[in-house]
């Protein structure tokens, strides 16, 4: 006849565990949109055996992200609830493919392929064009409320050459805008003529840096 031991029997809690085939990844790192001039980021989803979202962390999910030209940079961190946040940094535009397996499984709908777009980039980007503004006033001082003065503006660039982009708009209501690009850096010379004479300031240098 056998007895059972102390506290026998007792009762197990079987951990069901994490199946890579049924974790999922969302969020706008996986979305069309994404920039090369930003961090992308999206989240992995644990689930168990039967789709359930898991509760707890601690699952060695593996993120890889192969750009146009070669790997990119990627961090997962473990929210410890069941869901791992993922930031990559896209290094060049177009199409990075993103590989997340757990234990060499891959999860649901991987491997993604994401088109990423060129972003504005400080570090490249250029003040191409400049206007101002003249405000036309009559003899005696007074701003006039109506257009149609003879009024003209040549830009100088740096090599002594005449500015072949400058444009004179008459806005009807006395004031006229001047506008002229610049694709170089260094000193133009700025004059403005009413009736073929000089305004107030001009000519003036504007100094652009490039």
């Amino acid at each position: 006849m056998f007895d059972h031991i102390k506290n026998s029997p007792i009762d197990v809690l079987i951990d069901p565990g994490t199946v890579a085939a049924n974790c999922i990844a969302y969020g706008p790192g996986l979305e069309p949109g994404c920039l090369d001039t930003e961090p992308a980021v999206f989240t992995i989803e644990a689930r168990d055996k039967n789709g359930k979202r898991r509760k707890e962390g601690g699952d060695p999910f593996i993120v890889e992200v192969m750009g146009p030209t070669g790997p990119v940079p990627v961090n997962v961190v473990d929210n410890n609830d069941g869901t791992y946040q993922v930031t990559y940094n896209p290094q060049d535009a177009g199409r990075h493919d993103i590989a997340v397996t757990l234990e060499g499984k891959p999860i649901k709908g991987s491997t993604f392929r994401v088109d990423v777009n060129a972003g504005a980039f400080a570090g490249k980007s250029v003040m191409e064009s400049f206007s101002f503004v003249v405000k036309a006033h009559d003899k005696r001082g007074k701003p006039l409320t109506v257009g149609g003065a003879k009024l003209t503006a040549q830009v100088t660039k740096p090599n002594g050459q005449k500015c072949e982009h400058t444009k004179v708009e008459d806005n009807r209501n006395g004031s006229y805008t001047i506008t002229f690009k610049a694709s170089e850096s260094g000193n133009f010379k700025v004059s403005t003529k009413i009736d073929g004479k000089e305004i107030v300031g001009s000519p003036f240098d504007q100094k652009i840096s490039q």
